[in-house]
Formats: C-alpha cells, structure tokens, sequence
C-alpha cells in the first residue's frame, strides 16, 4: 500500500480534483494506494467531488491535523505566496507523528497533475535522508530571492528545494523528533517566511535531504526535462487563471475528464484584471520580502549560526 498525503482547505478542492484523477489514471492496477487528504472545515459538496475520484485501488480518506498540534502553531503574520494565511500550509510537517504506523509517504500539493505511477517516486530510496525534494526553479530565477535562500535560510539557491513534492521517512522524522523540533522553532523565533512550511523544511533538514528526479516536480518551462512524470502550477502559474499557462495542456486534458472542468474554466473565464493585478502585486511583495527578510537579525541562517539547533 502506497500512501499518499495531500492538504488542502476549500480554495483548491477543484485542482485537487484534477490532482487526484491524475493520480488514479496512472496507478498501477495491481498495486494499492491509500490517499489521505489533511483538511479542516472543507464542505460537504466538496468532500463529494474529492471522493468521486477514487478507484477500486486508489482509496481516499480524510483526516484532521489533531487539536494537539493546531493549538501549539503560533504563527505571526506568515502568508501564501504574500497572500493569504491558512493552517494547511503546516499540516504536511506533521504526517509522521499523525499517522505512526506509516514508514514512508509521498506529499503531494494540490495543484500537480500526476503523469507517471507515483509507486516509482515511492520506491525512490532515501539513503538515511529525511525527505527527498526537487530544487525550486523560482528561487533560482530571481537574484532577490536566491540571496534569500543563502542568507536567511542558510543553503545555496540550487540546494534550496520546493516542498510541493516530498518523499518522507516518517519512521526516520519520528525518530529525529520532527514534528516537536519545528513547533520549538516557530513558538520560540517565529522567523519571518516566503513560505513558510518551505523554508522550516529546507532549514531544518539541510544536511538530510536527498535531490530527487526533477522530473517529479516540474514547474513553469524546464525544456530540459523532456519527460515529466508530474506538472506542479506553483505560484501564480495555475491554468484555472490564465491562457498560455505552460503545460496547460496536461491540466485541461484531465480536468476535463473530471466534475471539476467546468468550474474550472468558469473560474478562469471570471479572472479578471482586479485578480491580474492581485497576482502582479503578490509577486511583488514576494520579492520585497525576501529582500527585507535577508536583512533581518532572527533568520534560520543567524539562529543556527549563533545558537544552533535548526538542523536536525
């Protein structure tokens, strides 16, 4: 059995539809996969969409990050994408402790659209790393934010990885207390974030982190990869919002297979130059603050220079 977690709130029940029948579309028929979608609050139509995916292999369940964890996140002022706050951007930091019969499990973001059998990712060995990742593209594009990765997270941009796709050694992150190690960090220094669940994971698991195949999380154009085996629409890319989106043609053709496609296309038809310019200024303050964070006394990089204890 494959596990396989996902997080989502109401905002992206709709990719996460697209995501999910994706997923299914390329599973091994003689092999199971149990996904399980980490959520709070999220409707009753939606859960019935989410749950239409599943498969006579391909199983969804969802589950609650547990009140134990929700009321020790203290987080002050951190946003998506200089956008909006929600808790879900924390709840894959938690699947070892949540679900400790599990070894391993593959994190996936909603807003992928799978290409391959997600059992090769699975099956990917760790070599003693906590997580494996694929490097953020975004990060490297942008002076401002590649001296971000090296001044206030510590690491050299291309070293600095997307959590948007993860392989996890739960049993290994149990061990090293992962979960206690994190809520320590955000409660105690409350660093200032692009994102937030990112850059804790990038700090804290810097020298157990293993490289993955960047062709499991492609974003934007990479012409170098030539086969990907999963599209992720990070950021302010998604095909529901804009023509012209790279890889919009593996989005539509399976939201379309979906409940989820006319929606979808109601939503990018009704954005609009109000959400347009929302997306520039976004971008925009993401940058400001990358520059503004690099400057700052309280960075993972300074903390675990002076006093140590943010790496695991």
């Amino acid at each position: 059995m494959i596990p396989i977690f996902f997080s989502v709130d109401d905002n992206y029940a709709g990719p996460l539809t697209v995501a999910l029948h994706s997923l299914a579309q390329h599973a091994d028929p003689k092999r199971e996969y149990q996904v399980y979608i980490l959520t709070e609050h999220l409707t009753a139509p939606h859960r019935k969409l989410l749950l239409a995916q599943a498969t006579p292999n391909v199983h969804i369940a969802f589950a609650s990050i547990g009140a134990q964890f929700k009321a020790r996140i203290d987080d002050r002022g951190n946003t998506l994408r200089a956008d909006y706050f929600t808790l879900t951007i924390y709840f894959r930091l938690f699947i070892a402790e949540l679900f400790p019969e599990l070894d391993r499990a593959i994190y996936l973001d909603a807003d992928t659209v799978v290409l391959a059998d997600v059992a090769e990712l699975f099956n990917t060995p760790l070599d003693g790393a906590l997580v494996g990742a694929v490097s953020d593209p975004f990060m490297a594009a942008n002076p401002e934010t590649a001296t971000y990765a090296a001044q206030a997270i510590g690491l050299p941009v291309a070293d600095y990885v997307n959590s948007g796709v993860l392989l996890m050694d739960l049993a290994a992150m149990r061990q090293a207390n992962f979960a206690t190690a994190f809520l320590n960090l955000l409660n105690r220094y409350h660093f200032r974030s692009l994102a937030p669940d990112q850059d804790y994971l990038n700090a804290m698991t810097k020298n157990r982190l293993l490289h993955l195949d960047p062709a499991w999380n492609v974003q934007g154009e990479q012409p170098q990869i030539t086969t990907p085996k999963l599209i992720h629409y990070n950021l302010f890319d998604k095909p529901w919002h804009y023509q012209g989106v790279p890889h919009e043609t593996e989005f539509w053709a399976t939201a379309d297979d979906t409940e989820a496609g006319a929606a979808l296309h109601a939503t990018q038809v009704a954005f609009g130059p109000k959400q347009v310019a929302a997306d520039h200024q976004h971008k925009a303050n993401l940058i400001e603050l990358a520059r503004s964070i690099s400057t700052q006394p309280v960075t993972f990089a300074n903390v675990a220079a002076k006093e140590g204890g943010v790496q695991l």
